[in-house]
């Protein structure tokens, strides 16, 4: 049997496929269920019968056979039957005289598909030749069950007037429709003077739809994966247009850098996702949801265009929604809901400026097409929309919690003003949440909302810390509050811990600068642990902090290798004197333990909310991340977008999915000095998705073995 990977392997060694066309296909195979590769190479016409019959014959060592334009052998039809070439998927090319066949097939190596046919030649000499199996398959639909065959080129009928590019922004310019038809009738349209455009999109599925509707338009298109393609492209050859999706930012942003920098003259112009929708086709849920929701989106952009506060809100709102629904675990319909409800409930406001009585969903655009009314009751069935909005700013007792999160959020907007480079405070935040009326705010989803601010403002550097400082003592922050208090203020970062092994996970995953113990008690050994922790780390200054004063136990902590020993008598003045002494030694050798960057825990900050974070940041980074058995998982994004992940033997996609599972390691983000060539297409955002898709799939399925 000649496998995905074989037929990769001879395509690209005998240069009948190039890298980056495997790489589409590939793409394709990931978008597309159950599809071969041999399906995706033709429906993207990157190979045809003759060259994947080359590859088969390369590796059976047997001559290619086109079956399926030379046909077979109409009377041996009925010494092989449909039933049997449907199963073996063999065809009789031609009887010759004397009783010799010649035999097509796609396995040539089976033995019993090779006894079978043995048996019904009936003695007869078999020629045996080979064609791939899609050739095959499709012979055996045209010869045996009179169906007609057209691969090279996609039918695509519009069900209303459409029109993706206009030739240029002068009306008087641009191409017109033939009057009294749609635009999917094309055989009338224009031609552009074959204007080139290069069409960014990761989707293959679409990229087709929307290269075939911009040919027939009269373009030349190039259509590539992502920005940097798109970019080696305008390098080797001007481009009228740049056309791209506006719902990725980090990739138009990224591409819109690139054009200024390379001084490249490119106009770019933005779609948004509505292939589906597009060609009238019936979709199934998750599809009709991002149709649908690309429809708002593309709706709000229109609408506050000239309102720059409106948009800005409602980025933060869906960026703070998608954070909240992670650390929440709400199932991938309540994080669908939530989204279009964000936009919804801003069209709706913006509405409300323009007209008494406004139903926000009336404000959709749906295609006039017979189905569009169908779409929209399955969309408010599935999600419940209505009720989410009607109730935001509605007590939290009696709302669902996706209006709880909008609520929330809103509030966080409006009072806290997070689009402002300004350090959010716990005392900030707490101070505001208090002059809120009792149970309008969900106080749960609020505290998980701070610690999501607080991530993001250690991975974005706002929060100035100037370190971590781990203390074991119960009493320290309670018995010696100045010093607590000075410590605060010059910015450290005091963490309290119960025990050695709670200690000793803290001590890995935030790297302190200064270790502050007590001796110790029943359930803890302050000797035992000061004396792992220099075995660990030598440099990590170690200080007991103790009302003990003997000898004895003085020399026990000298000579388990703690730095120093003072007494809670002392000044608060004199202690925060000679710790901050050995801060400032630990700060210098620190860099060489754990690098630039920022680091922490996976159960404090996990891998998917960390992601969320530096994608919209928008920046290039590095993410290493070790579990509890020192296997180490690395991650790069560029301008925001993940493009690359490698985690044991796995690459790609399936390495995201594995560390979306991790609940514990540890995380640190660096800038990366260099890229590595990238194994992960899709969108982050598409990804995220489906790995919050494939979580609620195993969940489900541990809890249906588990009852």
């Amino acid at each position: 049997m000649l496998t995905d990977n074989r037929l990769a392997e001879i395509l690209i060694e005998k240069k009948l496929l190039s890298e980056k066309g495997l790489r589409n296909a590939r793409e394709r195979q990931r978008n597309a269920e159950n599809e071969s590769l041999e399906e995706s190479l033709i429906f993207m016409g990157l190979a045809d019968y003759a060259k994947l019959g080359r590859a088969y014959s390369i590796h059976y060592k047997l001559p290619y056979y086109p079956i399926f334009h030379n046909g077979i052998d109409a009377p041996a039809k009925e010494r092989f039957p449909l039933p049997f070439v449907k199963r073996t998927l063999v065809l009789p090319a031609a009887k010759e005289a004397g009783q010799k066949f010649t035999i097509v097939g796609c396995e040539p190596d089976s033995e019993i598909c090779k006894s079978q046919v043995a048996e019904l030649a009936r003695g007869g000499k078999i020629d045996w030749q080979v064609a791939s199996r899609i050739e095959i398959e499709d012979a055996i639909s045209h010869y045996y069950l009179n169906q007609r065959i057209k691969r090279e080129t996609l039918e695509i009928k519009l069900p209303f007037e459409f029109k993706i590019l206009d030739a240029d922004n002068n009306p008087d310019k641009s191409v017109k429709q033939p009057a009294g038809g749609p635009a999917g009738n094309h055989g009338n349209t224009a031609k552009i003077n074959g204007k080139r455009v290069i069409l960014i999109e990761p989707d293959h599925k679409f990229r087709g739809l929307m290269s075939a509707l911009l040919e027939q338009e009269g373009y030349r298109i190039t259509a590539v994966i992502d920005a940097d393609e798109a970019i080696k492209e305008l390098l080797a050859e001007d481009a009228a247009y740049l056309l791209t999706r506006r719902i990725f930012r980090s990739r138009t942003r990224h591409v819109e850098d690139s054009i200024s920098e390379h001084k490249l003259q490119v106009e770019i112009r933005y779609f948004s996702n509505l292939g589906g929708i597009i060609l009238g086709e019936e979709l199934s849920s998750e599809e009709l949801f991002r149709n649908y929701l690309a429809t708002v989106k593309l709706l709000f952009d229109t609408l506050t265009i000239n309102r720059p506060e409106i948009t800005s809100a409602c980025r933060i709102t869906a960026h703070y929604a998608r954070l909240l629904v992670t650390t929440s675990g709400l199932k991938r319909k309540s994080q669908q809901a939530l989204l279009l409800a964000i936009y919804l409930k801003e069209i709706g406001n913006y509405g409300q400026d323009h007209a008494s009585e406004i139903n926000i969903f009336s404000l959709v655009p749906m295609p006039p097409y017979e189905k569009s009314a169908i779409m929209l009751e399955k969309i408010e069935d599935s999600f419940g929309l209505s009720e989410i909005i009607s109730k935001i700013n509605q007590p939290a007792a009696v709302s669902p919690i996706e209006t709880r999160i909008i609520t929330l959020l809103i509030w966080f907007i409006e009072k806290l003003d997070p689009g402002n480079e300004k350090e959010i405070t716990a005392n900030d935040f707490y101070r505001q949440l208090d002059r809120e009326p009792a149970g309008l705010i969900d106080k749960q989803l609020a505290e998980e909302l701070l610690q999501i601010i607080s991530h993001e403002q250690h991975l974005n550097g706002r929060t100035h810390s100037s370190g971590v400082i781990l203390v074991i003592d119960p009493t320290f922050e309670r018995d010696h509050g100045d010093l607590y208090n000075q410590l605060v203020k010059e910015n450290y970062e005091i963490n309290f811990v119960q025990n050695a092994e709670q200690a000793t996970a803290f001590r890995k995953q935030q790297h302190p600068l200064l270790i502050i113990s007590e001796i110790g008690d029943d359930n803890y050994n302050g000797i035992k642990f000061c004396e792992e922790s220099k075995r660990n780390n030598p440099n990590l200054p170690f200080i007991f902090f103790t009302a003990e004063d003997h000898d004895k136990i003085i020399s026990k902590a000298l000579t388990a290798g703690a730095d120093d020993f003072l007494s809670k008598e002392s000044s608060y003045q004199v202690l925060f004197l000679k710790m901050n002494r050995f801060i400032q030694r630990s700060r210098s050798t620190q860099n060489q333990i754990i690098g630039s960057g920022v680091s922490g825990s996976l159960q404090e900050m996990g891998f998917m909310e960390t992601v969320q974070i530096l994608a919209n940041r928008e920046k290039d980074a590095l993410i290493k991340l070790t579990d509890q058995e020192n296997n180490q998982a690395t991650v790069y994004l560029h301008a925001g977008e993940i493009i690359y992940a490698s985690y044991k033997n796995l690459e790609g996609e399936p390495a995201v999915y594995e560390l979306l599972n991790w609940e514990d390691g540890f995380f640190q983000v660096e800038t990366p000095d260099k890229l590595p060539e990238r194994n992960v297409f899709g969108s982050t955002e598409a990804i995220m998705l489906e790995g919050c898709r494939l979580l609620d799939e195993e969940l489900r399925d541990i809890k249906e073995v588990t009852i």
